[in-house]
């Protein structure tokens, strides 16, 4: 076995890094927007509330409390990060070995 052949990217990867190949872009249906929506609704307002809890932890002298405060808000924002790219119909791939 030769040495590039050994350290060669899967297909996935090439795929990834080649412009010329055109993503195929899914189209959600209204059900789906709609799920998405009321999920967004959802996360969005449960991760600031739990920050917000953790923030008070934090306040009292729970040291990993501090962690929490900025992991919540951040997991909302992620939320959001994700459901524009959803949205645009760039649905993530999830990589199968070979």
């Amino acid at each position: 076995m030769s040495n590039e052949e050994e350290f060669q990217a899967p297909q996935w990867v090439q795929d990834d890094a080649n412009p010329e190949i055109k993503k195929e872009l899914i189209q959600l249906t209204q059900k789906q927007k709609y799920f998405l929506i009321g999920t967004l609704c959802t996360v969005i307002p449960l991760c600031l509330v739990i920050g917000w809890y953790e923030f008070g932890r934090a306040k009292e002298g729970h040291w990993r409390a501090w962690v929490y405060t900025f992991e919540w808000p951040f997991f909302a924002a992620v939320s959001v990060y994700m459901y524009r790219r959803i949205m645009r119909g760039d649905i993530p791939r999830i990589p199968r070995p070979d």
